[in-house]
């Protein structure tokens, strides 16, 4: 084994307790990450609606509190609450895409209070992708494939603060297997294959559904070797450069395959955590010990 090389579970630290916040261009690069995938999380969900409303359209679970509390009939909340529901959703919305800037605040020593912002931000991010879930028929593909996204805004908490290399790198680990566990569910048919899917295939390929089935059943499967190969040391290249390749191509899809770009571009975009994490990891993983020396430095914050 070549020492010169740093493993994937060296341990140093990203932040000290002194004055400082990371440096290097993999700090922009996930800075940026976070600022895209909440601005585009933002515009959809200011733009058109969100997940989130599934979570309180559920009357098994509000029907008694509401009742019980505040003495409303689920009856007369269901059918006066719509245009308020609207307008939260609204300001969550524009909520995302204000943080979108927080991920350059950090590095302001006076406006350093502002990563707190992200943990409401990351919370919508959750409760996003369990309205998701909810809407998919409690599907678990459904929820674990936007792990990468989820985990965005904390994995930069994360590097902001004194955790080791080796966690971090553990953590986007483990967000990117889910992301693409999920995916590789549905493309291999485990789930039903989501009818958006097929039609992408078959618009960027110009192949019949049959055909597009077919290829996406081969690119399930490519996507649980990606898995496993991420968990051995001498395939981890190669399988983050798949899931680079792959999340950049199932994220471009959604704009390649549609006229128009809204809501299709910010569609895109909010995926772009699926291949910019893993280059990270596989950045980090694959570094020399002297170069990373110089990338993950600390400067004091301004």
């Amino acid at each position: 084994m070549n020492m010169n090389r740093v493993s994937l579970f060296t341990r140093i630290r990203f932040f000290n307790e002194t004055n400082t916040i990371p440096s290097g261009w993999w700090f922009v690069a996930l800075q940026t990450t976070v600022c895209i995938t909440l601005a585009a999380r933002g515009w959809l969900t200011w733009q058109w609606d969100s997940p989130l409303r599934s979570l309180v359209w559920q009357e098994d679970w509000w029907a008694r509190p509401l009742n019980h509390f505040f003495g409303i009939p689920w009856r007369h909340f269901a059918e006066h609450s719509e245009p308020s529901l609207t307008n939260v959703l609204e300001y969550f919305g524009m909520f995302l895409m204000f943080c979108a800037v927080v991920p350059w605040l950090v590095t302001v020593n006076r406006l350093r209070w502002t990563r707190w912002l992200l943990f409401p931000a990351g919370l919508l991010l959750v409760l996003d992708d369990i309205g998701r879930w909810i809407d998919a028929d409690r599907e678990l593909g459904m929820v674990i494939e936007h792990a990468l996204q989820v985990a965005s805004p904390f994995l930069l908490l994360m590097a902001l603060s004194s955790v080791s290399k080796r966690m971090w790198m553990l953590s986007v680990s483990v967000a990117a297997s889910l992301t693409f566990v999920g995916h590789g569910l549905y493309a291999i048919g485990y789930y039903s294959v989501p009818l958006i899917f097929q039609t992408m295939t078959m618009q960027i390929l110009d192949c019949e559904q049959n055909t597009a089935l077919t290829f996406l059943k081969i690119a399930g499967l490519l996507d649980f070797i990606a898995v496993t190969g991420l968990w051995i040391s001498v395939t981890r290249p190669w399988a983050l450069i798949y899931m680079i390749g792959w999340g950049a191509a199932t994220a471009l899809a959604r704009v390649c395959a549609h006229d128009g770009l809204d809501p299709w571009l910010a569609e895109t975009f909010v995926r772009t955590s699926h291949w910019s994490l893993p280059l990270l990891l596989l950045y980090l993983s694959t570094a020399r010990s002297t170069d990373h020396t110089s990338d993950i430095s600390h400067k004091p914050s301004q």
